[in-house]
């Protein structure tokens, strides 16, 4: 017969462990273009933003919260100037009728 190993036996060896941690362990020490990539953004977020002129969401927001404001105002405007042109017309048909009349 073989001889037979429990896995827990196998995963107690400080060298079946070395074994299986050593692609995390390389991959934490080997520099990649992604990693400095990364490691530059993280660093330099605040003056990437600034000089690149990108939107944050907060940014974002506060647009979206201004445009609301700026769409009510527009239609309160147009109501307006729908009241304006109904009290105009009336105006000018009584002005009529005061030039009208003798």
């Amino acid at each position: 017969m073989y001889p037979t190993t429990t896995r827990t036996r196998l995963g107690d060896s400080p060298y079946v462990r070395k074994v299986y941690e050593l692609p995390s362990s390389l991959e934490n020490r080997i520099p990649t273009f992604e990693k400095t990539l990364d490691v530059y953004f993280d660093a330099h977020f605040e003056e990437i933003i600034s000089e690149w002129q990108l939107l944050t969401d907060h940014d974002l927001h506060d647009l979206e919260s201004r445009l609301d404001t700026v769409t009510r105002e527009i239609t309160a405007l147009y109501t307006q100037k729908s009241d304006l042109e109904k009290r105009a017309e009336a105006l000018k048909k009584e002005l009529e009728k005061l030039e009208g009349s003798p």
